[in-house]
């Protein structure tokens, strides 16, 4: 007998650092997404509570008690949130790719989960001035892709999470700067993928 499809409440369990992953990824996944056309939580909605609590989180890591307790409840909020949406999902009774593609997980019965393998990239195109296209290969499993770049010696700074493949762009670079650029692919059970190897190119 074919097990109905359930939407994974796991983000709940998430480090800190996770969850505001993860709420920025179910936004990117939801937004303009026809097959969830009447969300219980609106984008903006979510996307305030998701910054509120990455703004807690940045407070918290140099503050007090207060700023700790501000940080948790900040992370109550969102996570209330998503388990409406993630209710919301369910109802629907969509199948398994469906679900995916709203960045949630589901509940994996099989006792072979899905391990994200390393991404590629397998190129930058500079082209057009202050920016850098991303061409990497497709990851089995992966929900959507993180990106990174540095310029130099610098650290690594988040360029955005992208729902797909196509489209990754970094912006507002500076004309003469080598870039680097890697990506790690989320989804799956184990959430993320390594690192891939970074690639560099100067941007024009």
């Amino acid at each position: 007998m074919k097990k109905s499809t359930r939407v994974a409440l796991s983000f709940a369990t998430l480090t800190k650092d996770q969850l505001n992953s993860f709420a920025i990824l179910a936004i990117v996944c939801l937004k303009t997404n026809p097959l969830f056309p009447n969300l219980p939580v609106s984008i903006a909605d979510l996307t305030t509570l998701q910054m509120a609590y990455q703004n807690a989180m940045s407070a918290a890591a140099v503050g007090g008690p207060k700023d700790t307790a501000a940080q948790n409840e900040a992370a109550d909020a969102l996570i209330a949130a998503l388990r409406q949406i993630a209710a919301y999902i369910q109802s629907l009774g969509l199948t398994e790719s469906q679900v995916l593609t709203s960045g949630f997980d589901v509940v994996v019965w099989s006792n072979s989960p899905i391990t994200l393998v390393t991404p590629v990239v397998t190129g930058l195109d500079n082209s057009l001035t202050t920016q850098l296209q991303v061409y990497l290969q497709s990851v089995t499993g992966a929900k959507a892709y993180h990106v990174q770049n540095c310029a130099g010696t610098g650290p690594w700074q988040d360029v955005g999470i992208f729902p797909n493949t196509k489209g990754i762009i970094v912006r507002n670079l500076t004309p003469g700067t080598v870039y680097a650029v890697r990506v790690c692919a989320v989804g799956g059970s184990t959430q993320y993928s390594p690192w891939s190897a970074s690639i560099s190119l100067m941007a024009t």
